[in-house]
């Protein structure tokens, strides 16, 4: 009988995996109290599965007060550090990037993340890497556990000849992939963070971020290949190459849960009173705090961020990796391309901003005060660097 090589190598790994997704999918149906899940062939990992919200939402649909609303990301460059680390315990933390990609672009605006999708592409599923497979689909259950999320569906696709990564050597124990989310969720009326509500005075919460958060993975792979490589082997080879690569692994961390209980939103898609007056969220991705903070503030606002946190150990390192080369990260880059220290920037009202951080506290998320408001015709931002050039002020203003 001829041998049926693209069986072997695409569609059965690909349902193999695809059945490991579908178990992760229905385990995480209970995740939250907004929907109902109906699955229409359970017994069938591609069976349909549909959704329905729960009454007292349809009823505010209706009204007009609640919409259902969509967004979608990736994990970006991120999941080739992850490849290049290779260990089952890595390859569990990967599933938090598209999750903390999707569903903190809810919460930013004050919407409320409930359901999500998943595309995962990867080059090869082989019984050598199989156990990596095992740990992506288990550590992504765990973080939709955590973070109060129902996947409702999903897709493997093995893709030979389309998806690589600078570190792939082409070995069966590589997983190399790319992976992709939708998010579907509500926003209420009266929830809605669109800027408008920010005065001068008013207080900047920084939300601590510990990693490096998916935007700027090219600068770092750049810096990688240029202090340690050009070759794949010799890197995976160095100690001191694969200690900082272990640490571009890190989980981006998701603060949607917590700021949506802060804002008013309750577990079963209700809504409730607000713990604090919010005018604005910015969520620190692409772009960095200029971009993403700067573009928050409405017309005749600036801000200064006198007391940012001290930035995530792998930033200071690919800072100090990239000083006199080609891809050299200024302080200003390092708040442009990067996130700085803080994941999220949240502007509130003063006397509520001490209830603030005690309400992040409390869900383990490292909050501060980190500057206020301010009057300013251009909206100029400015900051007091914590990278090389510590305590020089930054201007939004000054373009590099």
């Amino acid at each position: 009988m001829q041998k049926n090589q693209y069986q072997t190598e695409v569609i059965n790994p690909g349902d193999r995996a695809s059945q490991l997704g579908k178990d992760v999918c229905y385990s995480s149906h209970g995740n939250n109290g907004a929907v109902r899940i109906v699955a229409h062939q359970p017994g069938n990992f591609r069976g349909p599965v549909g959704f329905r919200w729960q009454r007292h939402i349809l009823e505010q649909m209706i009204e007009g007060a609640i919409l259902e609303e969509v967004e979608n990301d990736g994990a970006g460059g991120k999941p080739q550090f992850f490849t290049l680390v290779g260990t089952p315990e890595a390859m569990a933390g990967l599933g938090w990037e598209i999750i903390t990609m999707c569903a903190d672009d809810f919460a930013r605006s004050g919407r409320l993340p409930v359901i999500m999708a998943n595309d995962l592409n990867v080059k090869r599923i082989t019984e050598a890497n199989f156990p990596l497979v095992e740990a992506l689909f288990t550590g992504y259950g765990a973080a939709l556990k955590r973070a109060q999320l129902v996947n409702i569906t999903g897709e493997v696709a093995v893709m030979k000849h389309s998806i690589t990564a600078f570190c792939d050597t082409g070995d069966d124990e590589q997983l190399v992939c790319t992976w992709g989310g939708t998010c579907i969720g509500l926003s209420h009326r009266d929830l809605l963070l669109d800027g408008s509500q920010i005065r001068p005075g008013m207080h900047i919460v920084g939300l601590g971020e510990h990693g490096y958060r998916c935007n700027g993975g090219t600068v770092l792979t750049n810096i990688v290949l240029l202090r340690w490589g050009p070759d794949i082997r010799q890197i995976m080879a160095n100690p001191d190459a694969m200690q900082f690569v272990h640490r571009l692994t890190a989980p981006s961390e998701s603060y949607a849960q917590s700021v949506c209980r802060i804002l008013g939103w309750q577990s079963d898609g209700s809504v409730g009173a607000p713990l604090a007056r919010v005018a604005g969220i910015a969520h620190i991705t692409g772009g960095g705090v200029w971009g993403k903070f700067g573009e928050l503030l409405p017309d005749g606002i600036g801000a200064q961020l006198h007391s940012m946190p001290r930035p995530a150990d792998v930033l200071l390192h690919a800072q100090e990796l990239s000083h006199g080369t080609e891809y050299e990260i200024s302080d200003w880059q390092a708040y442009g391309n990067f996130h700085g220290g803080c994941g999220m920037l949240i502007i509130v009202d003063p006397e509520d901003s001490g209830r603030l951080i005690q309400e992040l506290r409390q869900d383990n998320t490292n909050a501060q005060l980190v500057g206020q408001t301010i009057e300013s015709a251009d909206r100029e931002v400015t900051i007091k660097s914590r990278f090389r050039e510590y305590d020089r002020l930054l201007s939004s203003l000054h373009l590099e």
